[in-house]
């Protein structure tokens, strides 16, 4: 973080933290629900003659689907959102504090509008339950310029129940060329504010994906690698970092880069399980990189921690792939992994979410499409938390329908996933990005 003194950063973040958190929280219109659900909708509008996004807001709900409220508003050029990877639906971070009373924001801005031409200006805030925003929360004009421009931040990730620090990376999630690249750690009063971990900086260029374990004590992180710009596929490695000692123990090697479209995996709740996905080498030994899933040269893996032991996550029968990319869930327990998957013969037209178990037994489809399928319609699911009680998940549904007159009509739908019978909860239309569950 750029300073002018130690002193008078600290100072000023406990100023604006403790301002924040006066504020009424985000979690008590929920006192009758089983918690609450942060999500985005965009707004689409005309650029050079071509319907595209112009703008997004976030919005709260209930999980039940009632006393939803509007937090930020539609402002043409300003995509609300809690970081660039989740955008889109690339990755999600923890965007609310442990008590679910805040949450963190990022109002992201294009000069076009357009999100998807132009490059993004923005500084990360804190938000309440009325959407007031407090001071950026970093020094510096642009928090998402890339390094050679002035200090930037991304993966900013809130930790869970009985480790309220926030992580962040010092380069966007979209930016690279930073060396070292590194991860920190600061209290979500602004104090403690330090580097835990760096990557070598000759080897990476950026961290990507921060995932938390849910006692707190780990993160999971994707090393970028400093070939990134001249590679055609752009890797990483992914390294499992104690967050009190900053010791970083490395999990897999040469895996697709996040940013690049490679899946992003998850750890439990005591970090002993890792899901990640990796591109499958058949010169190499080990069950993933002999595992047949599809046409895919991608394949997810799930390692014990405690034993050492990988195994592939995939379907024996090669019915059903289980796709490598966007990201995947594990249980609490460590137990089972939520996946994007789809059938063959109609793979992509219906994409469904699996559970499997992660000694890669117990293949079970979970969802049933949101939508009607037909030869004109392509619908996806995408996994964004599982419940801390490890019975519910919550899945944004997606889908985009062709009409006679070439119209691509788009539904995003915001569920809640009973994991034991597979039935599913409308809550609202949109895209879900977090969820504060009881």
């Amino acid at each position: 973080m750029q300073i002018l003194s130690r002193n008078r950063t600290l100072v000023a973040l406990v100023c604006l933290f403790a301002a924040a958190f006066a504020a009424r929280p985000l979690a008590a219109a929920a006192q009758a629900s089983s918690g609450t659900v942060l999500f985005g909708r965009t707004m689409n509008g005309m650029v050079d003659g071509v319907s595209s996004p112009v703008s997004s807001a976030i919005f709260s709900i209930d999980d039940d689907g009632l006393q939803e409220r509007q937090l930020t508003p539609y402002t043409t050029g300003e995509f609300d959102m809690p970081g660039i990877g989740n955008y889109m639906d690339l990755w999600v971070t923890n965007a609310f504090n442990p008590a679910g009373t805040y949450s963190v924001l990022l109002p992201a801005q294009s000069a076009l509008p357009n999100y998807n031409a132009m490059a993004l200006y923005g500084k990360y805030v804190l938000m309440n339950a009325y959407g007031v925003r407090t001071t950026p929360m970093f020094y510096g004009a642009d928090d998402l310029q890339p390094p050679s421009a002035g200090p930037g931040y991304g993966s900013v990730s809130w930790g869970p129940a009985g480790n309220d620090q926030i992580a962040y990376t010092n380069v966007p999630d979209d930016q690279f060329g930073k060396h070292p690249a590194c991860v920190s750690l600061m209290n979500s009063n602004g104090s403690n504010n330090h580097t835990l971990w760096c990557a070598d900086r000759w080897n990476y260029c950026a961290v990507e994906a921060i995932r938390w374990s849910g006692d707190g004590s780990r993160l999971l992180v994707y090393a970028v690698h400093a070939d990134h710009n001249v590679t055609p596929q752009p890797e990483a490695d992914i390294y499992l970092i104690n967050t009190a000692t900053g010791a970083a123990t490395l999990i897999q090697a040469n895996v697709q880069e996040p940013y690049a479209g490679g899946g992003v995996g998850d750890i439990s709740y005591d970090g002993h399980e890792v899901i990640y996905a990796m591109f499958k080498n058949p010169n190499e030994p080990g069950p993933c990189n002999t595992a047949i899933n599809g046409d895919y040269s991608g394949v997810w893996c799930a390692k014990n921690m405690l034993t050492g032991q990988t195994v592939a996550l995939a379907d024996p029968s090669n019915v059903v792939t289980l796709l490598p990319n966007n990201q995947a869930l594990i249980s609490p327990d460590g137990s089972h992994a939520f996946v994007t998957a789809a059938t063959l013969p109609s793979s992509p037209q219906d994409e469904e979410i699996y559970a499997v178990k992660t000694d890669g037994s117990g293949l079970r489809k979970v969802t049933s499409p949101c939508v009607t399928v037909d030869p004109t319609t392509f619908l996806w699911w995408l996994p964004v938390r599982v419940s801390p009680d490890g019975t519910r998940l919550l899945a944004n549904c997606h889908s985009e329908t062709t009409t006679s007159s070439a119209t691509v009509v788009l539904k995003d739908q915001v569920n809640v996933v009973n994991l034991s019978d597979g039935s599913a909860r409308f809550v609202t239309n949109g895209t879900a990005y977090d969820w504060h569950a009881q």
